[in-house]
Formats: C-alpha cells, structure tokens, sequence
C-alpha cells in the first residue's frame, strides 16, 4: 500500500511534466519566468467548467448550514485512517482481508477520498471512516457492512454513505435487512447502486434515471464530475490523443462513487437546521426542491438544489 506523503510529490512532479508535454496541443498555456524557468499553468477554461457549486448551488447553502454536529460514515477502505489528523472524528476497521490493517490505515486511496468530498460539501460534519470492503469476497464485504451499520447505530451516526458496485442477489437480503433496521431508527443512507426504497438513491446528470439498471428511477442527479482527485497514469495514457479535450472532461474526473458523499452531505446541511426529520422526509425534500438541467447533450429531471432544499427547510422552520 503507498505512502501517501510520498505519492503526491511524485503526483505533482508527473503532473507538471505532463502538463508541459502536452501543452502544445491542447490549449493550456505555459509561463516562464525571466530566466527562463516555469512559472505556472493556465488553463483557459477553468473557471467555465461546470461544479458542484454552480451545478447545486453549495456555497449559498454554505451561508446557512455547514453540517455541524451531523456524523457521517463512509462504508469504503483506503482511508489513511492514521495518516490525516483531523480529518477523521472515529472510525473502526471491521474487514478481514490480507493487508486490511494497512489498508484501513496508511492507504490514502478510495475512502480517503470520498472524506475530501464530503469534506468540501459539509465542511462541518463529523466523519467516521468505516473500513468494509473487501475485495477478496463478496460475502465478507457484506459481513463487515452488516457489522459496520450495526456499530454506526450504537454510535448514533446520523448519515451513512457507501459508494462501490452492486450487491449481487445472493447477499443482498443480509444487507437489506440491515439497513432497513438503521433508517428505522432515522439513519439516512445515501448508497449509490442500491435500490432499496429507503435509500436516497443518486444518478448522474443523464438522460435516464437508472432505468434499465436499478428496479425503480433514481432519486436525484448529482453532477457526475470531482475535480478532488487526478490519476496521473490515466493523464498520461490520453494525453496526446486527437480528441484530447473530449477524453479528458468525460473520463479524468468522472467519478460515480462521490455522488454518494455529495448526497450525504447535502442531507448534512439539511439536518444541522432540522435534525427530526424522518430519512423520507430528508429525501422528499431533495426532490421537491430539485430542478430540470442539461448538461453535455444529456438532460436530468432532478438535479440536486441544496441552496433551495435550505430555503425551504428553513422557511417551513419559521
């Protein structure tokens, strides 16, 4: 498992080379000073690139709620539990696999991730890091997360997120019935591939709702792109392809797993001005308040509006 300290300078020393190569054709500019050293980057087109911000209008709902006091599990691994002071306020390995006390620990991959999304959507929240998957065994996966949910209520965690492929049928029962237990007892969970109809189940911003893929549509549309994390080897590999601006805004930051911490964050921010709401009611309020948008030729019914979800929340409040 790598050393994230480690990783990221050699991140930033493949970034700015690779930047440089392409720079030619691509339409980045490079700046040098005047002894001819680089200066920085400019990318033309950065600040016209959709976000979450001006796809769900996050800093105007920042000016309300922020996510205080509101706990939040992330089911995943690679958290770099021991790695990042700060960022993690508990969390608990509960895998079993070769190298899942490394994993759970010092990798700074997948989960650690998912805790920087979440980090910039609800600044406030309380993150608990609950190491679950296995990538050995299906069943042991969902071992860990039965155990894991079962914890979070003990904990009093208020939202749980979970953002990795599909259960397949043979232990979904186990899993349902977990779950089903936590939103009884008023924990949301915000699980993408999951379509049990008391999770808020996310999508991206497309034409379909799920359909084809899940046994009903989806609840909303969480903008399909986080500019949180680059894989350099995949920079690399498309670089100097023809088609390059294409490739890169459709493949480098796409990332379906963040719309699970986008959505559990948004229920943060609800929950820091209302915490008695039952998890349908946090979900009926995400799609009641969500709105029609097209986005790359492809059109969404619902997508999120949490600055509008505030609002309304608020204005019933009062």
């Amino acid at each position: 498992m790598r050393n994230a300290g480690k990783w990221e300078r050699v991140m930033v020393v493949l970034l700015a080379f690779a930047f440089g190569c392409s720079a030619a054709f691509n339409g980045y500019l490079l700046h040098k000073g005047m002894g001819g050293e680089l200066w920085n980057i400019h990318f033309p087109d950065a600040n016209l690139r959709e976000t979450y911000d001006s796809m769900h209008h996050v800093k105007e709902a920042h000016k309300v709620s922020t996510g205080a006091g509101i706990r939040v599990g992330i089911l995943d691994w690679c958290f770099g539990y021991e790695e990042h002071e700060g960022l993690y306020a508990g969390g608990k390995d509960f895998t079993v696999f070769e190298d899942h006390e490394e994993a759970f620990n010092h990798a700074s991959e997948h989960g650690y991730w998912m805790a920087q999304t979440l980090r910039e959507i609800a600044p406030s929240v309380e993150i608990y890091a609950l190491g679950t998957y296995d990538p050995d065994s299906e069943k042991e996966w969902v071992d860990a997360l039965v155990e894991a949910i079962r914890w979070a209520e003990e904990q009093e965690i208020d939202i749980l997120t979970l953002s990795h492929q599909a259960i397949s049928a043979e232990n979904r029962g186990r899993l349902d019935e977990a779950v089903n237990e936590a939103i009884g007892k008023g924990i949301v969970t915000t699980f993408i591939h999951y379509d049990n109809p008391g999770n808020i189940l996310p999508w991206g911003i497309w034409d379909s709702s799920g359909d084809g893929y899940y046994n009903r549509d989806a609840d909303i549309n969480i903008f399909q792109y986080d500019y949180n994390t680059l894989f350099t080897n995949d920079y690399l590999s498309i670089a100097e392809e023809p088609d390059y601006n294409e490739i890169y805004k459709g493949q480098l930051y796409t990332s379906v797993s963040s719309m699970s911490v986008v959505t559990a964050g948004f229920v943060a921010i609800l929950m820091e001005i209302d915490d008695s709401l039952t998890p349908a009611q946090y979900k009926e309020i995400l799609i009641c308040t969500s709105y029609p948008a097209e986005y790359e030729g492809e059109r969404a019914e619902h997508v999120a509006d949490i600055d509008a979800a505030v609002q309304y929340l608020a204005g019933n409040i009062i």
